[in-house]
């Protein structure tokens, strides 16, 4: 097999691995259903006076526009993928 025959393959297997990555970051990170966040606000409670105040700390969340641009950067690789590797007839060459 040479190397134009596997091009389209491994675009492919790409898309794959791009779509299931950045579907798994965005599990992991908490399936956030608004927009991404790199600082995250808790809430701590203040013993002597009882008030709860808010603390930010750094942390990535991943939010849906992360999840849409990687699910279509994966099928974008896909679809190129299986525009190269359909067969051709002599008609269209």
């Amino acid at each position: 097999m040479n190397n134009a025959a596997r091009f389209p393959k491994v675009l492919c297997t790409t898309a794959w691995i791009v779509s299931l990555a950045t579907l798994g970051t965005w599990l992991f990170t908490g399936a956030h259903t608004g927009w991404t966040q790199t600082r995250v606000i808790t809430l701590q409670h203040d013993e002597i006076t009882g008030i709860e105040y808010p603390v930010f700390h750094d942390a990535f969340v991943a939010g849906v526009e992360f999840l849409a641009a990687g699910l279509v950067i994966g099928a974008a690789l896909a679809a190129f993928g299986l525009w190269l590797g359909r067969k051709r007839t002599a008609a269209h060459v």
